[in-house]
């Protein structure tokens, strides 16, 4: 199966309006206490539908299978961190690019906090997943080289069983409702600008949103710490 690339343009999320519906966030820990949280700095609140669509992209999977949470809510103190690491990496790298350019390759992968339409993280409509055999053990879902370099759902380049494996993924998501980021195979979202640009909607309802206290500013400053040490 084939599918373009391209992420959405920082333009056409911007027109997408937003009517916000009020759904509150949720724990996912509490909604699914045998959650296989990825990342230990992730903080795993997500509004209360997308939880329970990730629940029924889980049963939708076949035998054999399981589903990981790798990323789901960020502050916009953490998406700002990401988005200028990035860029400045992407900088160094390429000291002879104009900054017009620096902005688009990193808004490919990171969404700009100095705009109009929040980033999709940072709404709890947005979360980034892995396919995980059912002991738990995260199948190689990336191909070779850089992170990015193969990033695209359906790049060309992969190999037939990364192709594979990339198809069980998404057809559980999407089969349970979310759409995908055609730039990034792991990053699914419902109901945020993101979403409604790839389903060809105006309208979105889900705006900037966080958790009702304040245990992700822990989260943050431990991710901080860890982040600061590596290269995206």
């Amino acid at each position: 199966m084939r599918r373009k690339e391209g992420a959405e343009p920082v333009a056409a999320l911007n027109r997408v309006r937003l009517v916000e519906c009020g759904e509150p966030l949720v724990d996912m820990r509490k909604v699914f206490p045998d959650l296989s949280v990825l990342r230990a700095a992730s903080v795993p609140w997500l509004r209360e539908r997308v939880a329970s669509m990730f629940d029924q992209a889980r049963r939708r999977l076949p035998n054999g299978y399981s589903l990981g949470l790798r990323e789901a809510w960020r502050s916009i103190d953490r998406q700002k961190l990401i988005y200028d690491r990035y860029f400045s990496q992407l900088k160094e790298e390429h000291p002879e690019w104009p900054y017009s350019t620096l902005r688009r390759q990193t808004n490919r992968f990171f969404a700009p906090c100095d705009q109009k339409a929040p980033p999709g993280h940072s709404t709890g409509g947005a979360l980034d997943v892995w396919l995980l055999s059912s002991g738990g053990e995260p199948f190689d879902l990336s191909g070779e080289g850089h992170k990015f370099s193969m990033a695209a759902t359906f790049s060309d380049d992969l190999p037939e069983e990364t192709k594979s494996l990339r198809l069980v993924l998404y057809e559980a998501m999407t089969g349970a409702g979310f759409s995908n980021c055609r730039d990034e195979w792991w990053h699914y979202s419902f109901g945020d600008a993101a979403w409604a640009v790839r389903i060809g909607k105006d309208t979105c309802f889900y705006g900037a949103a966080a958790p009702p206290h304040n245990e992700y500013e822990k989260q943050d400053r431990k991710f901080a710490k860890e982040f600061a040490k590596r290269r995206i």
